[in-house]
Protein backbone atom coordinates (compact mmCIF):
# COMPACT_ATOMS: atom_id res chain seq x y z
CA UNK A 1 0.00 0.00 0.00
CA UNK A 2 2.66 2.56 0.72
CA UNK A 3 4.57 1.10 -2.64
CA UNK A 4 1.19 2.46 -4.35
CA UNK A 5 0.61 5.72 -2.75
CA UNK A 6 4.50 6.49 -3.21
CA UNK A 7 4.50 5.67 -6.93
CA UNK A 8 1.10 7.31 -7.49
CA UNK A 9 2.50 10.39 -6.08
CA UNK A 10 6.38 10.08 -8.05
CA UNK A 11 3.77 9.60 -11.17
CA UNK A 12 1.85 12.56 -9.95
CA UNK A 13 4.83 14.63 -10.05
CA UNK A 14 6.49 13.95 -13.65
CA UNK A 15 3.02 14.31 -15.24
CA UNK A 16 2.88 17.71 -13.63
CA UNK A 17 6.14 18.57 -14.86
CA UNK A 18 5.60 17.34 -18.39
CA UNK A 19 2.67 19.20 -18.64
CA UNK A 20 4.18 22.75 -17.45
CA UNK A 21 6.75 21.83 -19.90
CA UNK A 22 4.47 21.67 -22.45
CA UNK A 23 2.05 24.73 -21.58
CA UNK A 24 5.99 26.74 -21.37
CA UNK A 25 6.71 25.38 -25.02
CA UNK A 26 3.75 26.42 -26.40
CA UNK A 27 3.41 29.68 -25.60
CA UNK A 28 7.00 30.89 -26.46
CA UNK A 29 5.51 29.23 -29.48
CA UNK A 30 2.99 31.68 -30.00
CA UNK A 31 4.63 34.75 -28.73
CA UNK A 32 5.89 37.06 -32.08
CA UNK A 33 8.99 37.00 -33.28
CA UNK A 34 10.24 40.55 -34.08
CA UNK A 35 11.10 40.52 -37.65
CA UNK A 36 12.67 43.69 -39.54
CA UNK A 37 14.67 44.68 -42.73
CA UNK A 38 17.70 43.96 -40.65
CA UNK A 39 16.30 40.32 -40.07
CA UNK A 40 17.39 38.76 -43.22
CA UNK A 41 16.09 35.48 -42.39
CA UNK A 42 12.88 34.67 -40.52
CA UNK A 43 11.25 31.33 -40.11
CA UNK A 44 7.80 31.31 -41.69
CA UNK A 45 6.03 29.91 -38.63
CA UNK A 46 7.34 33.44 -36.89
CA UNK A 47 5.47 36.55 -37.49
CA UNK A 48 6.86 37.94 -40.90
CA UNK A 49 7.60 35.32 -43.89
CA UNK A 50 10.43 35.59 -45.91
CA UNK A 51 8.61 37.49 -48.70
CA UNK A 52 7.84 40.07 -46.51
CA UNK A 53 11.02 40.72 -45.24
CA UNK A 54 12.76 41.01 -49.19
CA UNK A 55 10.47 43.41 -49.82
CA UNK A 56 11.36 45.19 -46.80
CA UNK A 57 14.84 45.36 -47.76
CA UNK A 58 15.32 48.43 -50.04
CA UNK A 59 17.56 48.32 -53.23
CA UNK A 60 19.42 50.74 -54.88
CA UNK A 61 17.81 53.22 -57.47
CA UNK A 62 19.61 51.65 -60.56
CA UNK A 63 18.57 53.60 -63.59
CA UNK A 64 19.10 52.26 -67.12
CA UNK A 65 21.73 52.95 -69.68
CA UNK A 66 22.06 56.23 -70.88
CA UNK A 67 20.11 56.63 -74.23
CA UNK A 68 22.09 58.78 -77.15
CA UNK A 69 20.72 60.52 -80.02
CA UNK A 70 21.64 58.95 -83.26
CA UNK A 71 23.13 61.22 -85.64
CA UNK A 72 23.32 59.13 -89.35
CA UNK A 73 25.78 60.05 -92.41
CA UNK A 74 26.50 58.38 -95.17
CA UNK A 75 29.99 58.22 -97.37
CA UNK A 76 30.52 59.36 -100.72
CA UNK A 77 33.72 60.50 -103.33
CA UNK A 78 33.79 62.80 -106.10
CA UNK A 79 36.65 62.86 -108.76
CA UNK A 80 39.44 60.50 -109.28
CA UNK A 81 40.31 58.98 -105.93
CA UNK A 82 43.74 57.84 -104.85
CA UNK A 83 42.72 56.57 -101.08
CA UNK A 84 40.85 53.11 -100.30
CA UNK A 85 37.82 53.55 -99.66
CA UNK A 86 37.31 51.10 -96.93
CA UNK A 87 39.98 52.63 -94.79
CA UNK A 88 38.68 56.35 -95.38
CA UNK A 89 35.12 55.56 -94.12
CA UNK A 90 36.66 53.39 -91.05
CA UNK A 91 38.91 56.03 -89.91
CA UNK A 92 35.88 58.54 -90.58
CA UNK A 93 34.09 55.87 -88.28
CA UNK A 94 36.43 55.86 -85.66
CA UNK A 95 36.79 60.03 -85.22
CA UNK A 96 33.44 59.88 -85.27
CA UNK A 97 33.20 57.62 -82.31
CA UNK A 98 35.98 58.28 -80.27
CA UNK A 99 34.75 59.57 -77.02
CA UNK A 100 36.72 62.90 -76.75
CA UNK A 101 35.04 64.11 -79.92
CA UNK A 102 31.68 65.31 -81.07
CA UNK A 103 29.98 61.90 -79.43
CA UNK A 104 30.40 64.21 -76.17
CA UNK A 105 27.32 65.84 -77.18
CA UNK A 106 25.33 62.57 -76.40
CA UNK A 107 25.15 61.83 -80.18
CA UNK A 108 25.97 58.30 -81.36
CA UNK A 109 27.30 59.02 -85.32
CA UNK A 110 25.75 56.39 -87.57
CA UNK A 111 27.18 55.36 -91.84
CA UNK A 112 24.57 54.28 -93.74
CA UNK A 113 24.07 53.38 -97.16
CA UNK A 114 22.03 56.35 -98.34
CA UNK A 115 19.52 58.95 -96.62
CA UNK A 116 21.78 59.98 -93.90
CA UNK A 117 21.34 63.57 -92.10
CA UNK A 118 24.60 64.59 -94.03
CA UNK A 119 27.26 63.31 -96.16
CA UNK A 120 31.32 62.99 -95.34
CA UNK A 121 32.66 63.06 -99.21
CA UNK A 122 36.24 62.71 -99.96
CA UNK A 123 37.10 64.82 -102.76
CA UNK A 124 39.64 65.00 -105.67
CA UNK A 125 41.09 68.70 -105.03
CA UNK A 126 40.24 69.93 -108.28
CA UNK A 127 36.93 68.87 -107.85
CA UNK A 128 36.57 70.37 -104.69
CA UNK A 129 35.20 74.02 -105.78
CA UNK A 130 32.34 72.54 -107.79
CA UNK A 131 30.53 72.59 -104.22
CA UNK A 132 30.36 76.10 -103.75
CA UNK A 133 32.29 79.61 -103.79
CA UNK A 134 33.63 78.88 -100.21
CA UNK A 135 35.76 75.88 -101.64
CA UNK A 136 39.06 76.08 -103.14
CA UNK A 137 41.73 73.39 -104.50
CA UNK A 138 44.03 73.98 -101.32
CA UNK A 139 41.56 73.53 -98.47
CA UNK A 140 38.39 70.88 -96.88
CA UNK A 141 35.11 72.90 -96.58
CA UNK A 142 31.43 72.35 -96.08
CA UNK A 143 28.54 73.39 -98.00
CA UNK A 144 25.22 72.64 -96.36
CA UNK A 145 24.93 68.72 -95.61
CA UNK A 146 27.90 68.26 -97.27
CA UNK A 147 31.25 67.43 -95.26
CA UNK A 148 33.73 68.09 -97.66
CA UNK A 149 37.77 66.29 -97.14
CA UNK A 150 40.25 67.50 -99.63
CA UNK A 151 42.28 64.25 -100.86
CA UNK A 152 45.21 66.59 -100.84
CA UNK A 153 44.48 67.45 -97.24
CA UNK A 154 43.84 63.78 -96.24
CA UNK A 155 46.77 62.55 -97.70
CA UNK A 156 49.66 64.86 -96.81
CA UNK A 157 48.26 67.59 -94.02
CA UNK A 158 49.46 70.72 -94.69
CA UNK A 159 52.66 72.59 -94.41
CA UNK A 160 51.77 74.42 -91.04
CA UNK A 161 50.56 71.18 -89.61
CA UNK A 162 53.60 69.02 -90.53
CA UNK A 163 56.44 71.90 -89.63
CA UNK A 164 54.85 72.08 -86.02
CA UNK A 165 55.32 68.34 -85.85
CA UNK A 166 51.44 67.22 -86.04
CA UNK A 167 50.81 63.32 -87.05
CA UNK A 168 48.98 62.82 -90.24
CA UNK A 169 46.81 60.48 -87.78
CA UNK A 170 45.46 63.47 -85.82
CA UNK A 171 45.20 65.80 -88.86
CA UNK A 172 42.28 63.64 -90.30
CA UNK A 173 40.97 63.40 -87.00
CA UNK A 174 41.02 66.96 -86.67
CA UNK A 175 39.79 67.42 -90.56
CA UNK A 176 37.26 65.39 -89.97
CA UNK A 177 35.88 67.05 -86.12
CA UNK A 178 36.50 70.77 -88.07
CA UNK A 179 34.80 70.35 -90.92
CA UNK A 180 31.64 68.45 -89.33
CA UNK A 181 31.56 70.98 -86.81
CA UNK A 182 30.70 73.66 -89.16
CA UNK A 183 27.79 71.24 -90.33
CA UNK A 184 26.70 71.08 -86.47
CA UNK A 185 26.49 74.99 -86.71
CA UNK A 186 30.08 76.64 -85.82
CA UNK A 187 32.01 79.09 -87.32
CA UNK A 188 35.47 79.60 -87.22
CA UNK A 189 36.99 80.10 -83.56
CA UNK A 190 40.32 82.22 -82.94
CA UNK A 191 43.27 80.77 -80.40
CA UNK A 192 42.56 81.85 -77.01
CA UNK A 193 45.93 82.31 -75.92
CA UNK A 194 49.49 81.85 -76.08
CA UNK A 195 50.01 78.05 -74.89
CA UNK A 196 45.97 77.34 -74.81
CA UNK A 197 44.21 74.14 -76.63
CA UNK A 198 43.45 75.54 -79.91
CA UNK A 199 39.51 75.27 -80.40
CA UNK A 200 38.29 72.60 -82.81
CA UNK A 201 37.28 75.23 -84.68
CA UNK A 202 40.45 77.25 -85.53
CA UNK A 203 41.76 76.78 -88.83
CA UNK A 204 44.42 74.67 -87.83
CA UNK A 205 45.70 73.92 -91.28
CA UNK A 206 46.50 77.40 -92.16
CA UNK A 207 47.70 79.13 -88.44
CA UNK A 208 47.20 77.80 -84.71
CA UNK A 209 48.04 81.60 -83.86
CA UNK A 210 49.76 80.83 -80.58
CA UNK A 211 47.60 78.04 -79.29
CA UNK A 212 49.09 74.19 -79.60
CA UNK A 213 47.65 71.53 -81.64
CA UNK A 214 44.13 70.06 -80.20
CA UNK A 215 42.19 67.56 -82.73
CA UNK A 216 38.99 67.14 -80.55
CA UNK A 217 36.14 70.00 -79.44
CA UNK A 218 36.65 71.73 -76.45
CA UNK A 219 34.05 71.60 -73.70
CA UNK A 220 32.91 75.14 -74.51
CA UNK A 221 32.55 74.08 -78.43
CA UNK A 222 29.93 71.35 -76.83
CA UNK A 223 26.67 72.63 -78.67
CA UNK A 224 25.20 72.36 -82.06
CA UNK A 225 22.18 74.87 -83.71
CA UNK A 226 21.86 72.09 -86.46
CA UNK A 227 20.72 69.59 -83.84
CA UNK A 228 19.19 71.74 -81.29
CA UNK A 229 21.95 71.42 -78.53
CA UNK A 230 22.84 73.76 -76.05
CA UNK A 231 26.28 74.13 -74.29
Amino acid sequence: MQRTLKFTVQFSVVGLAVALIFLTSFAHAQAPLVCDASTLFCPASKAHSLPDTLSAIKTPNVSGPVKTRVVTYQVASKGTITVDAGTFAAQVAQTYADPRGWSRLGVTFKQVVSGGQFTVVLAQADSVPTFGSICDTVWSCTVGNNVIINQDRWLYASQTWNQAGGSLRDYRHMVVNHETGHWLGHGHEQCGGAGQSAPIMLQQSINLQGCTFNIWPLQSELWSTTLGIRS
